[in-house]
Order: C-alpha cells, then structure tokens, then sequence
C-alpha cells in the first residue's frame, strides 16, 4: 500500500528541514524537503559515518553549495550529487528557497 504525506505537516528542524523517512516508512531511502529563508546557512556535516550518498535539487530560489571547499551555484531545476565522504554546506541567496533532497546508503 502506498504511504503519502505532505512536507508542511511535518514539523521542521532548524526552522527549514523537514525530515519525510518516517512520515513516509521509508526503510532504505532518505527523504527531505529543506525550505529556507533568504541567507539561510546550513551545518558543514558529511556522511562518512553512515555512508549516505545524497542528491540535492533546487525546486525555486538560489543557493551555493560549498563541497569541499568548492562552491557550486545552483539555480532552479539544478541537481547536485554528493559522495558520502563529502563535506557540504548549503547557504541560500536573497530569497526564499527550496530543496528536495534524497539519500540513501
């Protein structure tokens, strides 16, 4: 039986992450809309410990994505692939802006 949900029914973290695994029984696969504010700032984490690849699509606004000490401007329709032993940071222009992001081991 499909399982569906809605990202704003979902309480967020940090002000902007909604965190949809859970709210969908996702067993392998992680699932997140992120909704920012304009010059939002993300933590600098990796996934190294957990082994997660992750993909991030910008759904409307602007953003840089620093990997690595490299950064990458995304505007809409704009995907981006991260390795687990990546470093990213993701901080926002001057607009509200919106990510669907997925990742799974």
């Amino acid at each position: 039986m499909p399982t569906t949900a809605n990202y704003t029914d979902v309480d967020a973290t940090a002000g902007a992450l909604h965190f949809m695994r859970d709210e969908l029984d996702c067993e392998e696969l992680g699932f997140s809309v992120l909704e920012c504010d304009p010059e939002w700032e993300g933590m600098e984490h990796d996934h190294a410990d957990d082994g997660q690849e992750e993909v991030y699509y910008l759904v409307d606004g602007s953003a840089t994505v620093t990997v690595e000490g490299e950064e990458i401007t995304m505007e809409p329709g704009d995907a981006i692939r991260l390795a687990p032993e990546e470093t990213r940071q993701i901080r926002t222009g001057d607009t509200t802006s919106t990510f669907v992001m997925a990742g799974a081991p």
